[in-house]
């Protein structure tokens, strides 16, 4: 990019190439410090009247946003391929006209704006980072999505995904009730956040598995390559540092003790359950429990308190409930009974049921 080819940009004399040219520049925010220094120097060529010398850009960015918003501007995917100049023409009256188009990159490249290719093709952008999308996975499967910077995202059973429509160009942040396992898209520049409770999993180019239950009191995070940060939110808004994470760590946050405990774990346990396959490694018997509960959506009781110093080593694939119980009650000293669904009224069915006991060997 240099002053000509910005100056032709500004006052729509550009040609085809040179448009594309010049949108390249803008989406690119590696080279917002040249531009900068360009649009200071055409803004006082331009010497404009309406506004101070010395008003800074942001100043402006702001006088600008805020004509914009008043005008309620049109959704830019319904503009024609050959309206740009009528558009701009629209957005803002005359006496703002030149300081508009002076900082059009910089509106551009803050995220108020998403100037795609000449095609026709425009976004309102800063109505989509106020738009969120939810995903939720059914409790009986495994939902997976793909997020607006390509970054993959595999949510366990009754586990919600929220992100935005547009991630912001400061951070790609997203919210997680359940279990998610990532791929984030890598980017160094912008960090990819994921909110749970109190917790904030920061990643850049990353492989994790995010245990965040709302009804758990416990944050479970497992590093499989990349790089991965835990931090805080502290009730007077600002971060701790918790932990950095190497690979394969096994980080558990107790959030009623206030602590961390690290593990290193080599195997897929944690991760497994995205293939379809269960694994446990001299798991506690609770945990145990839990899993199998949110798996097959059901309810279970331990009738027993002997049942919760038992661990389970074991890996269940495309097993039934009564087939896991089975193989349960072989491996461990227990017994057990599934109650039967009742139907109601609405067509809906209830949870099943399954008590646990344990079992007597002497």
């Amino acid at each position: 990019m240099n002053k000509r080819l910005l100056e032709k940009y500004f006052f729509n004399n550009c040609t085809d190439k040179e448009l594309d040219t010049s949108l390249e520049s803008f989406n690119d925010v590696k080279n917002d410090k040249e531009l900068e220094q360009l649009l200071f120097e055409i803004y006082e060529d331009l010497n404009i009247d309406d506004f101070e010398p010395n008003t800074d850009f942001d100043a402006l960015l702001h006088k600008i946003h805020h004509e914009i918003n008043i005008r309620q501007i049109p959704e830019f995917d319904n503009i024609e391929k050959d309206s740009t100049k009528a558009v701009f023409s629209r957005l803002f009256p005359t006496k703002l006209r030149n300081a508009a188009a002076i900082l059009l990159v910089f509106i551009i490249g803050y995220g108020l704006f998403v100037t795609g290719k000449y095609s026709g093709s425009r976004i309102n952008v800063n109505k989509a980072e106020e738009t969120f999308n939810e995903v939720s996975s059914s409790p009986d499967a495994i939902s997976k999505v793909t997020l607006p910077d390509g970054s993959l995202v595999w949510l366990n059973h009754s586990s919600i995904l929220k992100y935005p429509a547009v991630f912001k160009r400061s951070a790609r942040e997203v919210e997680l009730n359940g279990e998610g396992y990532f791929e984030v898209a890598s980017n160094r520049d912008i960090p990819f956040i994921v909110n749970v409770k109190q917790i904030k999993i920061t990643a850049y180019g990353t492989s994790f598995n995010l245990m965040a239950y709302a009804d758990e009191d416990r944050v479970e995070t497992s590093l499989i390559d990349g790089s991965v940060e835990i931090f805080k939110q502290l009730s007077n808004g600002e971060l701790a540092h918790l932990y950095k994470m190497n690979q394969h760590d096994h980080v558990v946050y107790l959030e009623n003790e206030d602590k961390i405990q690290v593990r290193t774990i080599k195997d897929d346990r944690y991760l497994s359950w995205k293939d379809g396959k269960l694994i446990f490694t001299e798991a506690p018997f609770e945990e145990v429990v839990q899993k199998l509960s949110r798996w097959f959506n059901v309810d279970i009781e331990i009738e027993d308190n002997r049942l919760n110093g038992l661990t389970l080593t074991a890996t269940f694939v495309n097993e039934t409930l009564p087939q896991v119980m089975e193989l349960l009650a072989y491996a461990l000293p227990i017994d057990y009974s599934i109650t039967k669904r009742e139907g109601y009224q609405d067509g809906t069915f209830s949870k099943r049921q399954v008590f646990l006991y344990y079992r007597d060997t002497r």
